[in-house]
Protein backbone atom coordinates (compact mmCIF):
# COMPACT_ATOMS: atom_id res chain seq x y z
CA UNK A 1 0.00 0.00 0.00
CA UNK A 2 2.99 2.27 0.34
CA UNK A 3 4.48 1.58 -2.77
CA UNK A 4 1.14 2.91 -4.16
CA UNK A 5 0.74 6.03 -2.12
CA UNK A 6 4.39 6.84 -3.26
CA UNK A 7 3.68 5.92 -7.10
CA UNK A 8 0.72 8.42 -7.00
CA UNK A 9 2.21 10.99 -5.12
CA UNK A 10 4.69 11.20 -7.51
CA UNK A 11 3.49 10.89 -11.30
CA UNK A 12 2.09 14.46 -10.83
CA UNK A 13 5.68 15.66 -10.17
CA UNK A 14 6.47 13.98 -13.19
CA UNK A 15 3.56 15.37 -15.52
CA UNK A 16 4.40 18.98 -14.08
CA UNK A 17 7.86 18.95 -15.33
CA UNK A 18 7.21 18.01 -18.68
CA UNK A 19 4.83 20.74 -18.91
CA UNK A 20 8.04 22.77 -17.51
CA UNK A 21 9.65 21.50 -21.07
CA UNK A 22 7.18 21.44 -23.22
CA UNK A 23 6.18 25.30 -22.49
CA UNK A 24 10.02 26.31 -23.73
CA UNK A 25 10.47 23.04 -26.04
CA UNK A 26 9.58 24.97 -29.20
CA UNK A 27 10.75 22.09 -32.09
CA UNK A 28 9.53 19.46 -29.73
CA UNK A 29 12.78 17.20 -28.99
CA UNK A 30 11.39 16.62 -25.37
CA UNK A 31 14.41 18.91 -24.28
CA UNK A 32 15.30 22.94 -23.99
CA UNK A 33 18.15 24.60 -25.14
CA UNK A 34 19.57 27.96 -24.64
CA UNK A 35 17.92 29.38 -28.17
CA UNK A 36 14.31 28.11 -26.80
CA UNK A 37 14.93 29.32 -23.51
CA UNK A 38 15.56 32.38 -24.32
CA UNK A 39 12.15 33.14 -26.41
CA UNK A 40 11.03 33.80 -22.87
CA UNK A 41 13.39 34.08 -20.60
CA UNK A 42 16.25 36.79 -20.64
CA UNK A 43 18.74 34.56 -19.51
CA UNK A 44 22.82 34.17 -20.29
CA UNK A 45 24.72 31.44 -21.08
CA UNK A 46 26.57 31.12 -18.11
CA UNK A 47 23.18 30.48 -16.24
CA UNK A 48 22.18 27.92 -18.90
CA UNK A 49 25.02 26.02 -18.43
CA UNK A 50 24.90 25.99 -14.64
CA UNK A 51 21.88 24.72 -15.00
CA UNK A 52 23.01 21.73 -17.90
CA UNK A 53 24.62 19.47 -15.65
CA UNK A 54 25.47 17.06 -18.14
CA UNK A 55 26.79 19.43 -20.52
CA UNK A 56 25.35 18.34 -23.48
CA UNK A 57 23.65 21.89 -24.48
CA UNK A 58 20.17 21.30 -23.70
CA UNK A 59 18.02 21.05 -20.73
CA UNK A 60 16.34 18.06 -19.72
CA UNK A 61 12.70 18.00 -17.44
CA UNK A 62 14.82 16.94 -14.27
CA UNK A 63 17.66 19.88 -14.89
CA UNK A 64 14.90 22.50 -15.10
CA UNK A 65 13.11 21.15 -12.08
CA UNK A 66 16.32 21.13 -10.40
CA UNK A 67 17.36 24.87 -11.34
CA UNK A 68 13.57 26.03 -11.05
CA UNK A 69 14.87 28.39 -8.15
CA UNK A 70 17.17 30.79 -10.29
CA UNK A 71 16.42 29.70 -14.18
CA UNK A 72 12.79 31.08 -14.33
CA UNK A 73 13.12 34.42 -12.73
CA UNK A 74 14.25 36.05 -15.42
CA UNK A 75 10.84 34.29 -17.79
CA UNK A 76 7.19 36.23 -18.64
CA UNK A 77 4.41 34.25 -19.09
CA UNK A 78 4.18 31.68 -21.82
CA UNK A 79 1.40 33.21 -24.59
CA UNK A 80 -1.27 30.77 -25.50
CA UNK A 81 -1.14 30.63 -29.45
Amino acid sequence: MKKLVLLVAFVPVLAMAHDRVSKFDKNEDRVVDLQELRLNCEINEQLFNLADKDGNGVLTNVEMRVAKSYLFKTCRKEKKD
